[in-house]
């Protein structure tokens, strides 16, 4: 109720001042001395745009403007509001000297204001300062998106491949000096030639960890030889929260000396109240008279619903505490309340679902922001479920990488037990491999950028995140392919977070996928990060062949993937292994060195297969030696030598993640 009469309230005074805004330029570039490019994202309609949020970003900016000194490199600041809707969030950078960086964010500040007039989230970038401001607290994230790739128009004239193996290294020091650096920034040149350097530069926003910077910036370089400028002499790849670029001449130097010219200046915006006196009169009369009632129906609501509210947060903070211990003060933030999420998925409506597995249904929902969402909903009588719903919320709550599916929060109320996650578009893998037609829409490039993005994401868990986790559950059902067909890992119930410096564990409770589980976890319960390199190996030769053979329990048919591919390569003929439904054009090179890579993540000995930073390098890598590799795993002939006992048999489940979808429908 009480909410209620505040919309009530807001909705009055909004009313007063609505006013028609000029059409908002999205994305755009603009030319002078100093190119500015900048991104208005996440506009919005004026009937949902707060007049309070545009004065307090309003007085951000201006804030930014006046906080730039010689001595400042980086600031943000905070307008807060009583609405925490309408509070700003703002910060700058300088990437070089602070004296011309002063007249950069100054500028940018106006540039801003001017052109992005109804977007709740604003960023620009220049080559000497960049300029941001959100309604979303944004301070210690790592954000990789909207991207800025730049490409010199000159090639490498010359050993192409070595120079961008020489690159590549170099970066990769940029990566790991800038992630160590306390200004979160470095600088290194390195020698092509005897009368030829490339140089290059690495930044993060300084308020980021190292393992978050390191990240970013890895996310940076992998774009340079992907997407980017393959051998280009020079590019340049920059997100909210990091960049890199590299050049054939002293870039950094060349900004300093040449110093910073603004643009020319854009045509004043239109005043955004015009009023005559009469109008002005009428608001008055009408502010005396609606304002006064509005505010005693507030103050009679707040004191009818006070005691309720104040009992309802101390039932959840201790239904939190009992859930999650220790953890249950983090964890409040993503809490929903289940009015909201019904509300998202019009009451669990049947025509919302869009997925039913062991674990309860999976429904698409709307945020009354617009925003779409996935909601997995844990059945009552899943006790395992429970299980896995506390340990996903405790993993996945402190990660965020592009190729990992994003928690967005979760729900505990009236007997519930909810996951809220975002909304990806095209399904699963598995989706795509499982039906021939749809795997014709695979082409080769988009098969390699699909086995890139689960490289990277399970190398993070790995390696980048602030935690090390083994996720133990992976498999094309467990990957997600958004709009874009970006990767996505999801469905980490079955997740182990281990020591820094652990090599193996051990467990009683076998769980995970036949087929994707190594034969030293599927006989004998030890796991480590090459059980993850395992599960990889095989989804990369499913991806390539597109044969999905993997969900049986028969164990002559779980191995027939691997078989089938060492067969292949033993005979010399492992092109044979290609999908022939695979569209677009390939490299026979490079469908081969895939190939090499999946059969070296499935060898028997965990010592012999590559770790995921070491995959990711080969990934990468246009010119590199690879080692041979032996001869697979098969869970039946480790059977044979090593037979389990009847409590291990017994506890081998077959994907018992329950949360993974068995029926598709639209996601």
């Amino acid at each position: 109720m009480a909410s209620f009469n505040f919309f009530i309230l807001h909705l009055t005074f909004f009313s007063l001042f609505l006013h028609c805004s000029p059409s908002p330029i999205t994305q755009g570039a603009l030319d002078g001395a100093s190119k500015a490019y900048y991104n208005c994202t996440r506009n919005s309609t004026f009937a949902s745009y707060s007049v309070a949020y545009r004065s307090n970003v309003k007085t951000l900016l201006d804030w930014l403007s006046s906080n730039v000194t010689n001595n400042a490199r980086f600031y943000n600041t905070t307008v807060a509001s009583r609405h925490a809707a309408d509070t700003a969030y703002g910060s700058f950078l300088c990437t070089i000297n602070p004296e011309i960086c002063q007249r950069c964010v100054k500028e940018a500040a106006k540039l801003l204001s001017s052109l992005c007039t109804i977007a709740k989230e604003a960023i620009i970038w220049y080559e000497v300062c960049y300029v941001r401001y959100s309604d979303r607290r944004f301070f210690s994230t790592v954000e990789v998106s909207p991207k800025l790739s730049f490409m010199n128009d000159q090639d490498y004239v010359g050993d192409v491949g070595r120079f961008n193996n020489i690159v590549w290294d170099m970066l990769n020091d940029l990566r790991s000096e800038a992630a160590s650096a306390s200004n979160k920034s470095a600088d290194k040149s390195v020698n092509i030639t005897d009368n030829q350097k490339s140089y290059g530069h690495a930044w993060c926003l300084p308020y980021l960890t190292k393992e978050n910077c390191s990240w970013c910036l890895s996310e940076a370089i992998a774009d340079i030889p992907t997407g980017c400028c393959r051998g280009k002499s020079g590019g340049h790849v920059i997100f909210p929260s990091c960049g890199v670029r590299y050049e054939l001449y002293p870039f950094r130097m060349a900004h300093v000396n040449s110093g910073w010219v603004s643009p020319p200046p854009l045509p004043d915006s239109p005043p955004p109240f015009a009023s005559s006196g009469k109008r002005k009169q009428k608001t008055l009369t009408i502010i005396v008279t609606v304002v006064p009632i509005v505010v005693s129906l507030v103050l009679l609501s707040l004191g009818c619903s006070c005691f309720l509210r104040r009992k309802e947060t101390k039932n959840q903070h201790d239904i939190l505490k009992e859930s999650f211990g220790n953890d249950s003060t983090t964890l409040e933030s993503l809490r929903f309340e289940l009015a909201k999420i019904e509300a998202a998925t019009n009451r669990f409506a049947k025509e919302n679902m869009i997925g039913k597995g062991g674990f309860g249904e999976v429904y698409r929902g709307i945020l009354s922001d617009g925003q779409e969402i996935a909601v997995k909903r844990l059945t009552g009588s899943s006790r395992q479920g429970a299980v896995e719903f506390k340990n996903e919320v405790q993993v996945i709550a402190k990660l965020q990488h592009r190729n990992l599916v994003r928690l967005l929060g979760f729900c505990l109320e009236d007997d519930e037990k909810i996951l809220i996650y975002e909304y990806v578009k095209n399904k699963s893998l598995d989706y795509f491999l499982s039906d021939i037609k749809k795997r014709a829409l695979l082409s080769w490039s988009e098969r390699q950028k699909i086995i890139r993005g689960i490289a990277r994401g399970i190398l993070y868990l790995h390696e980048d995140s602030c935690l090390k986790i083994i996720h133990r559950d992976l498999k094309p059902s467990n990957v997600l392919l958004d709009s874009n067909m970006n990767p996505k890992i999801s469905d980490f119930g079955m997740a182990r977070i281990v020591a820094g410096d652990e090599i193996e564990e051990s467990t009683g409770r076998i769980v995970g996928t036949y087929g994707y589980m190594p034969p030293e976890y599927a006989m004998h319960g030890q796991f480590s990060v090459k059980s993850d390199v395992f599960s990889f190996g095989v989804m990369v030769l499913e991806i390539i062949s597109g044969i999905r053979k993997c969900c049986s329990s028969e164990s002559e048919v779980i191995d027939d993937i691997r078989k089938h591919a060492w067969t292949k390569w033993t005979k010399e003929t492992p092109l044979e292994l290609l999908d022939p439904h695979v569209g677009g054009p390939y490299s026979c090179e490079e469908v081969i060195k895939y190939i090499h890579i999946g059969l070296l993540c499935v060898q028997e000995d965990p010592n012999d297969r590559p770790t995921m930073a070491t995959i990711v390098f080969y990934l990468n890598n246009h010119s590199i030696n690879l080692p041979s590799p032996n001869e697979p795993g098969y869970f039946k002939s480790n059977r044979k030598d090593n037979m389990a006992t009847n409590e291990e048999l017994d506890n081998i489940i077959d994907s018992i993640n329950e949360i993974s979808l068995t029926k598709f429908f639209p996601r």
